[in-house]
């Protein structure tokens, strides 16, 4: 959990360097980055799309590829989280 470490003992936190006020963070799944977004700046994770995205297609296959990325495509593309649960479940 190395920016774990970097964030909060190795150099002057995120504060003093004038960060304030973050309430989301949008990045990879890396569990190290994750657990610095808690304790440090106590804000909210999200997974980023595009990295969603790559993992996903990892796993798909190069047959896959192109019908799983429509489907999870019109499900981030829903306006309400209603919607795209919606959509979800149809795939």
């Amino acid at each position: 959990m190395w920016p774990l470490t970097i964030a909060v003992g190795k150099y002057p936190g995120p504060a003093r360097r004038g960060l304030r006020g973050v309430k989301l963070v949008v990045s990879d799944a890396h569990e190290g980055l994750k657990a610095a977004i808690a304790k440090v700046l106590n804000a909210t994770w999200q997974r980023c799309r595009v990295h969603f995205m790559r993992n996903v297609l990892a796993h798909a296959g190069k047959q896959g590829r192109r019908v799983v990325s429509a489907f999870i495509g019109t499900a981030f593309a829903q306006e309400t989280n209603t919607a795209a649960h919606a959509q979800w479940r149809q795939c």
